[in-house]
């Protein structure tokens, strides 16, 4: 895991995961199914490139099996519901340790405010130390450096 999620010792407030990804429905068992966070992601043709690509961040979770998570989660129906004709959903994992996933979840909810993270308690509410967020990787439509202040 070395390689995909880093924890600055010099500082227990720099969670920097790797974003994986992307990946579609028919490619989601190539997902890690390892603990971490995930994202939903709305991805359409771009109209100059004719390519796929990610258009909005629509959910972020986490769980001890992100691939799991995402074929099981109860809101699927729900998202797919939410796109337009020839538009997919997109995954994406980042891989986090118990210790911090939560943690993790929880700033990016606050920071990015997806659509489908509406009845989250960390919308307006971030219950941990500082926390400074370095994400490197797939980061399409994400803020890839950004620090989240304790919010009782």
């Amino acid at each position: 895991m070395p390689e995909n999620f880093m924890l600055s010792p010099a500082s227990s407030g720099l969670l920097s995961p790797k974003m994986l990804g992307y990946w579609t429905d028919a490619q989601l068992r190539e997902a890690p199914d390892e603990s971490g966070i995930f994202c939903v992601f709305r991805a359409a043709r771009d109209p100059e490139s004719e390519e796929m690509v990610v258009q909005q961040l629509l959910y972020v979770g986490e769980h001890r099996s992100a691939r799991y998570a995402i074929e099981h989660h109860s809101d699927r129906e729900t998202w797919r519901a939410f796109l337009k004709p020839d538009e997919e959903l997109w995954y994406s994992v980042g891989l986090a340790g118990y210790a911090n996933r939560e943690r993790l979840a929880a700033a990016m909810i606050n920071t990015h405010k997806p659509r489908f993270n509406n009845h989250s308690e960390y919308l307006d509410r971030f219950p941990f130390d500082e926390t400074t967020v370095h994400l490197y990787g797939k980061t399409d439509k994400l803020q890839s450096l950004f620090t989240v202040e304790r919010q009782d």
